[in-house]
């Protein structure tokens, strides 16, 4: 068994934005030269999140919209020091997850047809950092 460990590094530009981290993932993967196993990412902030989603901006605004629905801007919250946008994140963020497990088969990344990897910013522009550890034979 053989372990291999990484990072993805990006900046967002603004809150709700979508980074496709795939191609840095498979890098990774392809790299590691694992042929068969899982990787396992973690973003290593609790006001952005990952998930796997279609690449289209349709969906993406639909999302936002949704979460916004459900974790409004608007509302008074006990974690305001930082502003409605930092509590909202922190919400958000639990809803949608920080982690990620995903196949690798024949040495690459198993996704579907459409299926991408994305750091979603919750919060502010800034930098984010995605831990990917990969484990296999």
């Amino acid at each position: 068994m053989k372990v291999v460990t990484d990072f993805v590094e990006v900046e967002s530009k603004e809150r709700g934005e979508y980074i496709d981290i795939t191609g840095q993932i498979e890098k990774i993967v392809k790299e590691s030269q694992i042929k068969n196993g899982i990787v396992v990412l973690h973003e290593m902030h609790t006001t952005a999140a990952l998930t796997i989603q279609e690449n289209d901006n349709s969906i993406h605004e639909d999302t936002k919209e949704i979460l916004e629905e459900i974790v409004p801007l608007n509302k008074q919250y006990r974690h305001s020091y930082e502003g409605n946008e930092n509590a909202t994140a922190h919400i958000k963020n639990q809803l949608l997850g920080s982690s990620l497990t995903l196949p690798i088969m024949n040495g690459k990344l198993v996704l579907g047809t459409w299926q991408s990897v994305f750091l979603i910013e919750l919060f502010e522009a800034r930098k984010r950092r995605i831990a990917v550890c990969i484990i296999g034979e």
